[in-house]
């Protein structure tokens, strides 16, 4: 008996023992549904995790900060000047393996434009940073070297602030505004930005519409009594990758500091968290509930098909004693497997394609069943089945075909 017939066999053994059958099938349907929905939700978050890194400058954007200071500083992290503007200099005359250096300077100051006024973030900064994070302005320009070189008092707008402040953000062009009691004259206003890891999440990028952005020099100027940073901004070089340049960055402020007194991460890192966590629960409920599935559905496949060798002893009996060898009759056995789980994969294939457009549209996230989750879907079950069906495989090839005939 070739492969073929084996199948054709099993399609038979199947439609006789349709129950039997069912029984078989049902739990490789669920694990199959459950781990296609679980994988095509996690592709999901990649795909919008990977597009929201590209809205913040992408991967190889490195943001660096101070760390708090230990309860009990020592004598060289008292000395340490944490994060100045040296730093960012320090970093673009020596670190090779970095295209940007950005310096940053924030603070909380008052907003004031005619009769409106409101508490805000001012980022002093320079023009790399906008080459960096992929910011677009609406009208008008961002900084130019030559705001930092002169510590021009411009600024560019956030689209929240500039339409809070004027009206309309496009009116602001040219505006005088009052940051922290110094005037300015609004050079640009940025694009509106949003991003939404899912539909009961806030913008991700709204901070960047509720912010003004100023010359580093002319916030240090105006603003600061000393050239103290509150973060860098950093884009490695694609040929070092981030991994690389994260370690070169820390070697050269290690040096620079004598402490290690900063932290350093990847841009968007921790993004979406909220969403991430909930997505992760269910996730796992899912994934739990396939594991389950599967491993009860290989059980119930090995039972089902034991109680069939012992039904089917005299017609194996019959088949060795007319020449069939211990390997045709394992393998017969195990193509009757290999029908049935091709069966469950397929239903089950088809149950999380379902699933997963139930819970992506009332979760209103994207999860898409590719080819390569089909793939991992299918394979496990068929190993599951194959794994299931061994044992009964090998008892009805070990049958002594003299005592197989005895059964009536």
């Amino acid at each position: 008996m070739n492969l073929l017939e084996s199948l054709l066999t099993g399609l038979d053994e199947a439609r006789r023992h349709w129950g039997q059958t069912v029984l078989s099938l049902l739990g490789l349907v669920l694990g199959t549904g459950s781990i296609v929905t679980v994988l095509a939700l996690f592709g999901g978050q990649t795909a919008i995790t990977e597009q929201f890194l590209s809205e913040v400058g992408g991967r190889g954007t490195i943001i660096v900060y101070d760390r708090e200071s230990s309860a009990r500083p020592r004598a060289r992290e008292l000395a340490s000047k944490r994060l100045t503007f040296r730093d960012a200099q320090y970093l673009r005359d020596r670190a090779t393996t970095l295209t940007a250096v950005s310096p940053g300077w924030s603070e909380e100051l008052p907003y004031r434009a005619g009769d409106v006024s409101f508490d805000g973030e001012v980022v002093g900064t320079v023009p790399d940073y906008m080459v960096i994070n992929d910011i677009t302005p609406m009208i008008g320009r961002y900084l130019s070297d030559l705001d930092v070189r002169h510590q021009a008092r411009v600024a560019v707008l956030g689209w929240k602030y500039a339409d809070s402040l004027f009206g309309r953000a496009g009116d602001a062009l040219g505006q005088i505004v009052s940051l922290g009691g110094k005037s300015y004259t609004v050079v640009g206003v940025l694009e509106r930005e949003e991003f939404y890891f899912a539909a009961w999440e806030d913008n991700a990028l709204e901070y960047r519409n509720e912010r003004a952005y100023i010359p580093i020099s002319t916030a240090i100027a105006q603003h600061s009594a000393t050239d103290r940073l509150d973060f860098l901004t950093l884009k490695a070089r694609p040929s070092a990758g981030g991994a690389a340049a994260q370690a070169q960055v820390k070697s050269l402020l290690y040096a620079r500091h004598g402490v290690e007194d900063f932290d350093i991460r990847m841009s968007g890192q921790g993004a979406g968290d909220d969403s991430g966590q909930f997505l992760l629960l269910f996730n796992f409920i899912f994934l739990v509930v396939g594991i389950v599935s599967l491993v009860t559905g290989g059980i119930v496949i090995a039972n089902i098909l034991l109680a069939s060798v012992v039904e089917r002893v005299r017609e194996f009996g019959t088949r060795m004693a007319l020449g069939a060898t211990a390997g045709a009759i394992f393998a017969q056995v195990l193509a009757e497997v290999l029908v049935v789980t091709i069966m469950g994969g397929l239903l089950g294939l088809g149950l999380g394609a379902a699933l997963t457009g139930v819970v992506a549209h009332f979760m209103q996230m994207p999860a898409v069943v590719s080819p390569f989750i089909a793939t991992v879907s299918l394979t496990t079950a068929l190993t599951v089945g194959l794994v299931a069906g061994l044992f009964p495989a090998l008892r009805a090839s070990r049958l002594a075909p003299v005592e197989a005939l005895r059964y009536a």
